[in-house]
Formats: C-alpha cells, sequence, structure tokens
C-alpha cells in the first residue's frame, strides 16, 4: 500500500483523545511502516498527491467500521520510505463515542505510549499537536 492511516476519536465536548493501534505492533493502520522509515522533508514535488478517500474508504471497509471516517486535512506527514515518499493521514472518528476496537488493534491515549519507539510516538505526537493545539 502506498499509503498508512493513523486512526483517532476526539470527543467532541472534552476534547479527550484515543488513537487506534494494532495490537502488533506500529501505530499507522492497515499495516506498519517499512523498515528504515523516517520523516520526509516537505519539498514542492511533495505537494501534489491523491485524494485519500479511497484509503479511508478502504481502512474502514478492513476494520469493519460503521461509522464514515473523516479526514483531518491539517495533519500533513510524509515518511520517506525505500523507494517513495509514504504519506501518513490522519483520519478521525466523529461522534461522542469509541467504537470497539477492530480485532488486533485498541484504543489508547498517547500517554500510553511510552515506551513505544520514538517514531512512533513522534507521529502521536504530531496529530496530537495538530488535534488539540
Amino acid at each position: 500500500m502506498s499509503w498508512r492511516i493513523l486512526l483517532c476519536h476526539k470527543h467532541p465536548v472534552s476534547a479527550r483523545l484515543h488513537f487506534l493501534v494494532p495490537l502488533r505492533a506500529g501505530v499507522v493502520l492497515p499495516q506498519p511502516l517499512p523498515e528504515l522509515s523516517v520523516f520526509a522533508e516537505a519539498r514542492s514535488s511533495d505537494l501534489v498527491q491523491a485524494h485519500p478517500a479511497s484509503a479511508l474508504r478502504h481502512l474502514q471497509e478492513c476494520l469493519g467500521i460503521g461509522h464514515t471516517l473523516e479526514l483531518v486535512s491539517e495533519f500533513q506527514v510524509g515518511m520517506e520510505v525505500p523507494g517513495m515518499t509514504l504519506p501518513v493521514y490522519l483520519a478521525a472518528l466523529p461522534g461522542h463515542d469509541l467504537c470497539p476496537a477492530p480485532t488486533d488493534t485498541r484504543w489508547i491515549e498517547l500517554s500510553k505510549s511510552i515506551g513505544m519507539p520514538w517514531l512512533d510516538r513522534e507521529l502521536l505526537r504530531r496529530a496530537y499537536e495538530v488535534l488539540i493545539g
């Protein structure tokens, strides 16, 4: 897959924030980042991307989430991986309540990322910064 998605839920009243992460490793879905991934420098050639609507739909179907996911367009992250720049999108689950965590995933708060690899924590921190400010 030529994209990855961070999935979050921000409660509309309390601003309580959760991330849906895989149980196996990493924080992006539907697959972990490739080995040797690093944050990409922003370049003008990276500005043109396909719209992630099909990626959001694909993830929703893979996870069996009944709610429509919403793209958080302010989150702009690219990862340098062997041979390409891989976009990482941030999607939000709307509403007041978390949906049950799909198989092989769990909902976590940012504080539960302690002990995760630096790259995973940094992706969550950048998403938190966009969502909470």
